[in-house]
């Protein structure tokens, strides 16, 4: 006859047991600090930066990235391998989606650094080049050549050699981060505006999605950068010359927050990209790549 009521206890018990643990991790998520966690960077604060492997071997340092202007995928990572002190060193264009990104102890910048699961016979082995002679990066089989040997499948290039239709003249999209910067910025009336002073990468996705521009004194009225969001350019060929069309009309430019360019906001606050990104959806149309 106790049978039931032992069941119904235990039952009750279990049902109690569980509720008081919900409410335990719910105070315990209520008593934890928020952390923002920088995943967005400049450029130049990845270049350069240490290359390690699993042994804890260092293979090198980050020396230019490779990147789809269409797209903002940041395709390849150039590592300075070899040498001594640097000198006489090779670099080695690796996929950057076979590279870990360790952030490190956030209080020292000096402590961040890649992950490449690789050893050093494998990659003194790997397709390498000299840094004074660098490829044809927007070669779409130079990319082939190197995905193939580091097992790396690419959608856009199974689309290129399945289309038989498809164009066999192709214009660059494909650039080194350190040709970016500099690249003259226009209007839609063909006004120069200024240049790409830096880029700006999000870590976690391997995709560039700012370029903070430089509009010089005669537009702002100071030296100031503009980040705004690749998704507002074009990017163009022209009587030989390869440059940026921004549809963002120029109030609009002059209207947006802007920052000195030795004092970057901090952009590991996700309010200061939800700010770019909702003020430029306002004012800019989605690009395409035009020749």
């Amino acid at each position: 006859m106790r049978k039931p009521f032992s069941v119904a206890f235990m039952a009750f018990a279990f049902i109690a047991a569980v509720g008081f643990l919900k409410t335990a991790a719910a105070d315990d998520k209520d008593n934890q600090a928020n952390v923002n966690v920088a995943h967005v960077f400049r450029s130049a604060e990845i270049i350069g930066l240490p290359v390690m492997n699993k042994a804890g071997e260092n293979l090198g340092k980050i020396d230019d990235l490779v990147i789809d202007m269409k797209s903002g995928e940041v395709f390849y990572a150039a590592l300075a391998h070899g040498g001594v002190a640097g000198i006489g060193s090779k670099l080695f264009a690796v996929p950057f989606e076979k590279m870990t990104f360790v952030f490190g102890e956030p209080s020292k910048a000096n402590s961040r650094h890649f992950v490449f699961d690789v050893t050093k016979d494998q990659l003194d082995k790997a397709p390498g080049f000299d840094s004074s002679h660098w490829p044809n990066v927007a070669d779409p089989q130079w990319g082939a050549s190197i995905d193939k040997h580091y097992n790396v499948t690419r959608k856009e290039h199974l689309k290129k050699e399945n289309d038989a239709s498809a164009p066999k003249v192709a214009y660059e999209t494909v650039f080194r981060a350190s040709k970016i910067k500099g690249m003259d910025v226009r209007n839609d009336h063909d006004e120069n505006l200024g240049s790409v002073d830096e880029i700006v990468i999000d870590m976690t996705k391997g995709h560039l999605k700012y370029l903070a521009l430089s509009f010089g004194s005669w537009f702002t009225g100071g030296n100031k950068l503009f980040a705004v969001p690749l998704t507002s350019f074009t990017l163009k060929h022209a009587n030989n010359k390869t440059f940026l069309v921004t549809h963002v009309n120029q109030d609009a430019l002059r209207n947006a927050e802007g920052f000195d360019k030795s004092h970057w906001p901090d952009t590991s606050n996700p309010n200061w990209a939800k700010g770019i990104d909702t003020y430029y959806e306002r004012t800019a149309q989605r690009p395409t790549t035009r020749q």
